[in-house]
């Protein structure tokens, strides 16, 4: 049997998994325990939910809003970027889990095209058509890098040719 082996992981416990909201043909996928603060982050079809330790949910948020999500395996530290670049998310997660996997599974499900260019500062823009895994919906997001200033008309000029041309490929 290997280590990330279903049979032999625990259960979510039942008042964590009674506090995830679920609606109709959402599922569960993984979850772990955050070992700093005792939350619970569960993996779900359609959402990532964060489950307080006091059992009420922190937050819920779908998949098209997390930009990326990495491990760092040396100091079991798992952190999901996001969109709209709020404050990452970390969680210290030290137990044998599935969530790494489902997290990448799923944020590779709801992008259905990207594209990234450079602006003349040499930072980063990307552009993505994503869809929101619960409803089908698809979605256009335009992601700036670090320092780069889609309010500069060459970098918005940019930014909307490649969304069209990914529009036009996905027949939007």
């Amino acid at each position: 049997m290997g280590l990330f082996d279903r049979r032999r992981r625990p259960a979510l416990p039942a008042e964590v998994r009674s506090a995830v909201p679920l609606h109709t043909g959402e599922q569960v996928l993984a979850w772990a325990l955050d070992e700093s603060s005792r939350a619970h982050v569960v993996a779900t079809t359609h959402h990532l939910v964060l489950v307080g330790a006091d059992g009420s949910v922190g937050w819920r948020r779908p998949w098209h809003e997390a930009e990326a999500a990495t491990w760092q395996g040396e100091s079991s530290l798992l952190t999901v970027t996001w969109v709209d670049h709020a404050t990452p998310s970390r969680w210290r997660i030290t137990e044998p889990s599935l969530l790494q996997q489902a997290l990448r599974e799923r944020l590779q499900a709801s992008v259905v095209l990207a594209d990234e260019f450079r602006t003349a500062g040499r930072r980063k823009v990307r552009v993505v058509i994503r869809q929101d895994l619960a409803t089908g919906a698809l979605l256009e997001q335009t992601i700036p890098g670090r320092g780069a200033d889609l309010a500069d008309p060459d970098v918005a000029r940019e930014a909307a040719q490649r969304l069209a041309r990914l529009r036009s490929e996905v027949g939007l």
